[in-house]
């Protein structure tokens, strides 16, 4: 045990002077602390416009108000900048895609690409090869047309162009307020229903919508109103929309705008908990999840960009309307649930080997899209690696069962995976040398279930600010990125019309 034994020696001056020094080094250290405490507590930082989510609708947000000449500031729940923008890279050079696959033609996005010089290539054809009763498809011509009459008889072509030319027209008729009686009736009745009852197409065609389209709302089709299938098929009508993929990874896009903006502009690992809404503002209060250190920031306006359930966590002073309670309630979602796999290089020898590859494949099977790694899609006979990576983009009813961290376990996932290979591409599951997985929340996308759709007076609730908050993010537009930089645009500006 130690004991402290005082001193009763008189001190020598030079005594004196080191505990003096000590003295006043601790009290020193002791202020410093006290004041940072003290400065964190009293910082209140004041924006033109505080955005909650630094996802590609807050960076969007961020990246028009600052070319409006507004301040801003963006907090952020987690550590990572992007939101479904990730791009995963493994020993060996080899990347694959965590989240956002493509940029459709036609997102406020790609504008903002050309203007940050960041290099895209296209893909010229929004369908896949796709997989019915076994057999494998394979796109490798050309043009949407060129595959449609390399699977199809001329007597499905011309039923199928019938339908898809009225698919066309609803769309367009669907621009125009207010809404006929036509267009809000197909919002009660589901897409597969609609499509198996007045379309007259045959049961391969059908198959090959659903197949088409379901990985884009990331459900079932019989879950989603007649209204809302519609609305996704405009990307693949007629000749498709086409898309644009970042060379290297649609990370360096979220990297690039987040620069741009300004790191200093951007906090971290902070839960945003209180919007205070005020006469003259609105003071936005969150958590350090690092620290548990409450943060304040004020702004004269706030922008939320989370996935619309999520507004249920924050406590909003006032509350938000009952009606916009009622409309998140009522709104669908999508699940997605995504699995990298490396491969022996062989197994190219299964979507295309030296010829061209017939990747991305729509498997209809837990394997989901079956995607090739950033860098060698399409590109199969180029590659001189030893390994190769295949990006599953799982949806729907095995995405959701694969994202119960509660209920399943990685191994029956890798097992459950492994055996879908074998079964599509026998001799490919020996070649598989590890799987990497990644899980989302079950509500990663929004959808509208029967009954609902985008267009709804629930939907436009949120197009619509309660005061001085303003909604954004895909959950208020639609289910593809060009949702959440649509409402970006929308909320700018609102912002800088009321700022004038």
């Amino acid at each position: 045990m130690f004991t402290l034994k005082f001193i009763k020696a008189p001190l020598s001056a030079v005594q004196t002077l080191l505990l003096g020094l000590l003295f006043f080094f601790n009290l020193s250290q002791t202020h410093a602390a006290l004041t940072k405490v003290v400065a964190k507590e009293k910082a209140l930082r004041q924006v033109d416009v505080v955005i909650v989510g630094a996802g590609l609708a807050g960076l969007s947000t961020a990246y028009r108000l600052k070319k409006a000449g507004l301040s801003y500031h963006i907090v952020e729940l987690s550590a990572h900048i992007g939101g479904r923008i990730r791009t995963a890279t493994y020993p060996g050079g080899l990347q694959g895609e965590v989240g956002l696959e493509e940029f459709w033609r036609g997102n406020p996005t790609l504008e903002i690409m050309d203007e940050l010089k960041i290099p895209k290539e296209p893909s010229a054809t929004s369908f896949s090869s796709f997989i019915y009763k076994g057999q494998l498809h394979p796109f490798t011509q050309a043009t949407n047309g060129q595959f449609m009459e390399a699977i199809f008889t001329k007597e499905d072509l011309n039923k199928y162009n019938t339908w898809d030319k009225s698919v066309a027209r609803i769309y367009q008729a669907s621009k125009v307020r207010p809404l006929t009686t036509e267009i809000l009736g197909l919002q009660a009745i589901s897409f597969a229903d609609w499509v198996k009852n007045s379309s007259g197409l045959s049961p391969m065609l059908q198959e090959f919508i659903r197949l088409e389209s379901e990985p884009e709302y990331a459900t079932s089709w019989e879950n989603i109103s007649a209204l809302d299938g519609i609305l996704e098929w405009h990307i693949f009508a007629g000749e498709g929309s086409g898309s644009f993929h970042v060379i290297g990874g649609n990370q360096k896009l979220a990297l690039k705008m987040a620069e741009h903006i300004g790191h200093k502009n951007i906090t971290l690992n902070t839960k945003v908990t209180r919007i205070v809404s005020e006469n003259d503002g609105v003071l936005v209060e969150g958590v350090d999840q690092g620290d548990y250190h409450t943060e304040s920031l004020r702004g004269k306006y706030v922008v939320t960009t989370m996935p619309l359930f999520r507004l249920l966590e924050i406590q909003f002073i006032p509350s938000l309307t009952e009606d916009r309670k009622q409309a998140i309630a009522s709104q669908g979602w999508g699940s997605y649930f995504t699995a990298h796999v490396v491969m022996d290089s062989k197994a190219a020898q299964f979507w295309g080997g030296d010829k061209l590859s017939s990747l991305p494949v729509l498997t209809d099977s837990a394997l989901g899209v079956v995607y090739g790694s950033v860098d060698t899609d399409r590109k199969a006979k180029n590659s001189k690696k030893k390994t190769l990576l295949l990006n599953l983009l799982i949806c729907g009813s095995s995405a959701e069962k694969f994202n119960m961290r509660a209920t399943t376990a990685m191994d029956s996932v890798r097992q459950e995976l492994t055996e879908a290979f074998e079964k599509q591409w026998p001799g490919s599951a020996a070649m598989i040398k590890k799987f990497e997985f990644y899980q989302y929340h079950p509500r990663a996308i929004a959808s509208w279930p029967v009954g609902r759709s985008r267009l709804d007076e629930q939907s436009d609730l949120f197009r619509k600010p309660q005061g001085r908050v303003f909604f954004a993010g895909d959950f208020t537009e639609s289910t593809h990125s060009d949702g959440a930089a649509i409402s970006a645009v929308r909320v700018v500006q609102g912002i800088v019309e009321k700022s004038r």
